[in-house]
């Protein structure tokens, strides 16, 4: 009877709620990091080019932040690092490699990103930096219930 029991604990059936607000979290955060990365790349006309993101995003970025006491060089590595580390870290989320420590870099990178906005200090940054910081919520909650998680290919 016991052996039956501890078959039924490995069941998503039999997962506790800790477990399942992990993977909620997990799933949430993979997706809005591809979703955000991803569409750094597309086009006007959906199609998704590094042309897009280099001549699109990039220049954007570095244009907008021009205005900032940000060093030109780190805007420069930032805006053309910041799509494929959200690619890296949406993928590496979805796929469970090193949960714990690719949730603290998403954390990062929201800070980072929050950051960015706050130094524009337009009205639009102030919705961004609300924006962010839920997610930044999410992601923090998320680190709280890393102890739960049930899939992880590698610790």
């Amino acid at each position: 009877m016991p052996r039956k029991n501890a078959q039924r604990s490995g069941s998503p059936l039999y997962w506790s709620a800790e477990s399942w607000a992990f993977i909620s979290f997990r799933l949430f955060l993979s997706l809005l990091m591809l979703t955000a990365g991803l569409g750094k790349f597309k086009n006007q006309e959906g199609d998704y080019s590094f042309s897009a993101y280099y001549n699109g995003v990039v220049n954007w970025i570095v244009s907008t932040f021009e205005k900032t006491d940000l060093p030109g060089f780190l805007v420069s590595l930032y805006a053309y690092s910041i799509g494929y580390l959200e690619i890296l870290l949406g993928l590496l989320l979805l796929l469970g490699v090193k949960t714990k420590w690719v949730l603290a870099l998403i954390a990062l990178t929201l800070v980072s990103l929050a950051y960015g906005q706050m130094l524009l200090g337009t009205q639009e940054s102030g919705t961004a930096v609300s924006q962010i910081s839920i997610y930044l919520l999410v992601t923090a909650a998320a680190l709280y219930f890393v102890r739960h998680n049930k899939f992880e290919s590698l610790r």
